[in-house]
């Protein structure tokens, strides 16, 4: 089975729709059910007002007044579900698998934020590697460590793309998913981009032609921000929801990941798979050069 960190698109579908819900909202009470979930006094945050929800990278960050911020990474199975006062559970994504939501709290169920207007946070987490951290200034998460946004046009300019390309022969897989150099991408989006911009995961970098470093760039953006539009990729045996409890969508648009022995959407080839740097790689020999 393939397992999937929650990335890019995963995270900022999660920001848009928590900024919508909570921003405003004070938060009333913290309980926290494991104590390895939570890191930090959430006496700090009790009863401090939200800001608003931004996001850097993978990670959430959930903005109170007075300087004080929630810094959540979901890892692996973690979930950021919200319940408004007395809600109705209305989701269908209930009846099987571990990482279905159903009633909260659940027996995932980890940490617990209520507001004021009688809504809740719920964060769930199978494994317990996800985390919900306070913070003081944004530079806690390594802020300073992190790349461009890589779907942000302006910081992820095709000069910066040149740049640390020209510099390395490392696979262009590999460089794309460091965060260092491109913040938010992962393996599920490395792929498709690099499928849409006709360019094998293995090629050197610096091998990139300019216009082929101009196609990958503007692959990446597009294919994020489809996947934004789709509310995200979550499989059978993938943890992601929206915080509503509901799958994301973007699964259903994917055209080689998790397809090894598949048919190539363009050319009727067989899709590969490969071992690159630890992780499942999927491209098309014919398609990809």
């Amino acid at each position: 089975m393939l397992k999937k960190m929650p990335e890019l698109p995963e995270v900022e579908t999660i920001r848009l729709q928590l900024d919508q819900k909570i921003k405003g909202l004070k938060i009333t009470e913290v309980e926290v059910l494991n104590k390895k979930s939570f890191i930090g006094d959430f006496g700090e945050v009790r009863g401090v007002r939200v800001v608003g929800v931004r996001r850097r990278a993978k990670i959430t960050i959930i903005e109170l007044e007075g300087g004080v911020y929630l810094a959540i990474h979901l890892k692996l199975t973690g979930q950021l579900i919200y319940r408004e006062k007395n809600q109705r559970l209305k989701t269908k994504d209930q009846k099987r698998g571990p990482y279905e939501v159903g009633e909260l709290p659940n027996k995932f169920t980890r940490v617990i934020i209520s507001f004021d207007n009688g809504g809740k946070l719920y964060f769930n987490d199978l494994r317990i590697f996800g985390w919900i951290k306070v913070i003081k200034d944004v530079r806690e998460i390594g802020e300073d460590k992190l790349g461009p946004e890589a779907n942000d046009e302006v910081s992820f300019s095709r000069e910066y793309f040149k740049n640390i390309l020209n510099k390395t022969k490392k696979p262009i897989k590999l460089v794309i998913l460091d965060q260092e150099k491109l913040a938010g991408v992962g393996n599920i989006y490395a792929n498709e981009s690099l499928f849409d911009a006709g360019i094998l995961p293995t090629r050197p970098s610096s091998s990139l032609s300019g216009e082929e470093i101009r196609k990958l760039r503007n692959s990446i953006i597009k294919i994020l921000n489809d996947a934004i539009i789709h509310k995200g990729s979550s499989d059978n045996d993938e943890a992601y929801r929206q915080i509503t409890g509901e799958k994301g969508t973007h699964q259903n648009y994917l055209l080689v990941y998790g397809k090894s022995g598949q048919r190539c959407p363009a050319c009727g080839g067989s899709i590969k798979r490969i071992a690159l740097g630890g992780r499942g790689t999927f491209y098309c020999e014919n398609c990809q050069k």
